[in-house]
């Protein structure tokens, strides 16, 4: 670990030992609640109708929210909306109304948020839920279940990756979306139990970078979060610690935390500041209601509680104005200046070498870094830094895979009340049998956390949850 140089044979061992319980994976299969999605299907239409229906009252104009170019046809010449920096779509035959487009105009237009409202629901449509019943596939025991095809060469960083349909990539944003996880459901007597590493990418920063404060936040078992929240939001420190952990009695947990966690987690990734304002908490002008960061979240939200006219609904992101992002991005590298001098190390680094190596030793080519063209290098450069920590994270998982195949083959019945389902990025997915949950819980939880004691400047903690579907798991 930590090694200077690339090592394809401690990855060629990383990968072999996760590969039996991939397999296992592969050949159990999730259940599938086919009532749900049928259930799901039909709201979705209703939805999709509502939507469109609402956008044509609201402009005036009727348009079918599928369709790129209509809706390019309303806004931009019809409504008259501007973009900033106009983006045509790759034909260049008129102007994008990709998500991104869509959310950096969405203060302009109540119609625009019905827009991304109506993509929103067309995606879980076309890509989960009308799918269903053709991918399920009804076993002897008369069950449907669905097989995920896996495949772990795919992806730079050794993730896995999955098609037909994509379970790795199930939307959890929004209410509908984790909806969609609610269909794949637990035998009767049996649940799904997720353990999984808790802030593992921040801490493989803290590792790499020594940063002797953000070390100390996770070594004293503090809030990450509320910690940077204090600072950056010039609060008093008011911490203390109890038999319940630490309490934070200045930091408001949706004015300061949340802006700071989604700070943390950008900066960490060498997000820019119009990154961050994209994924900085939204509030309705109209209504003041706050999305976490996503439109469609608020629109559902408030939409249960009656609280306002969805008709009138404009949302917008009026305190995190660029310049502000940019200021609590300076805040961040100014509390942990480490991380800005391993993000320069690393750069240099790939100057040099035209690639990136994790601490596992697996390797990430990156020859745009030598181009003519400043964009292309600066992507490139983002990219590579990112690379140490995804890849470290996703070797972590991998190793605690292979040694938890060990000590479940050590008893061969064990595999009749105890089924891993999925590996999703930080997270293991099981089925088993209900009187064994707390059993299996606290085993692979046990795994994560002590397997790689010593071996980091911080700990690895985890944490598990159990339900009847995989959309109940408390997170």
């Amino acid at each position: 670990m930590d090694g200077a140089g690339p090592s394809p044979k401690n990855i060629e061992r990383i990968d072999m030992g996760a590969l039996p319980m991939i397999q296992r994976m592969a050949a159990t299969g999730l259940q599938v609640d086919l009532d749900h999605f049928a259930k799901m299907e039909k709201q979705l239409i209703q939805d999709m109708d509502r939507v469109s229906e609402e956008f044509s009252l609201l402009t005036g104009y009727y348009c079918n929210l599928g369709s790129g170019d209509q809706v390019a046809d309303v806004l931009f010449k019809k409504l008259k909306l501007k973009q900033a920096k106009v983006k045509m779509t790759d034909s260049g035959d008129r102007e994008s109304v990709a998500d991104a487009v869509l959310t950096a105009i969405q203060h302009q237009h109540p119609a625009v948020p019905l827009c991304q409202e109506y993509k929103e629901y067309e995606k879980l449509f076309g890509t989960y839920v009308r799918p269903m019943p053709k991918l399920a596939v009804k076993t002897s025991f008369n069950v449907w279940k669905m097989y995920p095809n896996f495949t772990h060469t795919r992806v730079p960083s050794g993730r896995l990756s999955c098609k037909d349909p994509n379970l790795l990539a199930m939307p959890t944003k929004t209410d509908r979306g984790r909806e969609v996880r609610k269909g794949f459901i637990a035998p009767d007597g049996w649940v799904i139990c997720s353990i999984d590493e808790s802030q593992i990418e921040v801490r493989i920063a803290a590792h790499r970078s020594k940063d002797p404060n953000l070390i100390r936040v996770y070594q004293n078992e503090e809030d990450i979060y509320s910690d940077f929240a204090t600072y950056a939001h010039r609060l008093e420190d008011k911490r203390y610690r109890d038999a319940d952990g630490w309490h934070y009695p200045t930091v408001d947990k949706i004015k300061h935390r949340r802006p700071s966690k989604v700070c943390v987690l950008a900066s960490i990734y060498d997000v820019t500041a119009g990154g961050l304002q994209m994924q900085m908490p939204c509030v309705c002008s109209n209504c003041g209601h706050e999305s976490v960061d996503h439109t469609v979240t608020a629109r559902e939200k408030v939409r249960k509680s009656g609280e306002y006219s969805r008709m009138a609904c404009n949302y917008y992101s009026p305190l995190w104005i660029e310049n502000k992002c940019r200021d609590i991005i300076n805040a961040f590298y100014m509390l942990y200046p480490g991380l800005m001098t391993m993000r320069k190390a690393d750069h240099a680094y790939m100057r040099k070498n035209a690639s990136v190596v994790d601490m596992w030793g697996r390797l990430l080519h990156c020859q745009a870094v030598r181009s003519v063209h400043e964009w292309v290098v600066s992507a490139c450069l983002r990219e590579g830094s990112n690379f140490p920590m995804q890849s470290g994270a996703q070797g972590t998982i991998k190793i605690v895979m292979a040694a938890v195949t060990d000590d479940l083959e050590a008893d061969p019945s064990i595999f009749e009340v105890v089924h891993p389902l999925l590996q999703v990025h930080d997270e293991l997915l099981f089925e088993c049998r209900e009187d064994v949950a707390d059993e299996l819980c606290a085993m692979v939880k046990w795994r994560f956390e002590t397997l790689f004691e010593g071996c980091f400047q911080v700990d690895i903690k985890a944490k598990s949850a159990k339900a009847q579907n995989w959309g109940s798991l408390d997170k």
